[in-house]
């Protein structure tokens, strides 16, 4: 009798085991990839109506500069004094072109400059380094004027 009733388990767990091996596969196994973003060709010169420091209502200030054909963005906090400790501490951050006065980061910062240059509007602000956001401002565009 035991021999029967552990034929008949071995049997069953072939069948389970069978039709757990045909069933569809369920589970997502896909890893999603951000889709790349068109990029933008500035013309010689353009970035320079925008290559200023810009002044945010949190008192820090946005500079943008242009070095080897690559546009960055550096985040500082001023006073009435910059502390050269923290202007070698700055963390640049690249710029990438996606359209006339548009740029992203790769990091996922928005920025636009309207009014010929004089504001410049920053979504995702707090992505920057150095940044200072408050909790209830996270996620909202931030404005800044040269």
């Amino acid at each position: 009798m035991n021999h029967v009733l552990t034929r008949a388990v071995a049997a069953l767990c072939m069948t389970v085991a069978g039709l757990a091996a045909a069933a569809p596969q369920t589970a997502d196994t896909t890893v999603p990839v951000p889709a790349a973003r068109a990029t933008y060709q500035l013309a010689t010169h353009e970035f320079d109506d925008y290559a200023y420091s810009y002044r945010l209502a949190n008192g820090q200030v946005a500079e943008f500069t242009t070095q080897d054909n690559r546009q960055y963005v550096v985040v500082r906090d001023h006073g009435m004094i910059m502390n050269a400790l923290q202007a070698k501490r700055a963390t640049p951050v690249q710029l990438l072109a996606v359209g006339p006065g548009k740029f992203v980061t790769r990091n996922g910062v928005e920025l636009s400059f309207d009014n010929d240059g004089q504001m410049v509007t920053i979504a995702n602000f707090e992505r920057l380094p150095a940044a200072k956001v408050a909790p209830e401002d996270a996620g909202k565009p931030t404005l800044a004027f040269r």
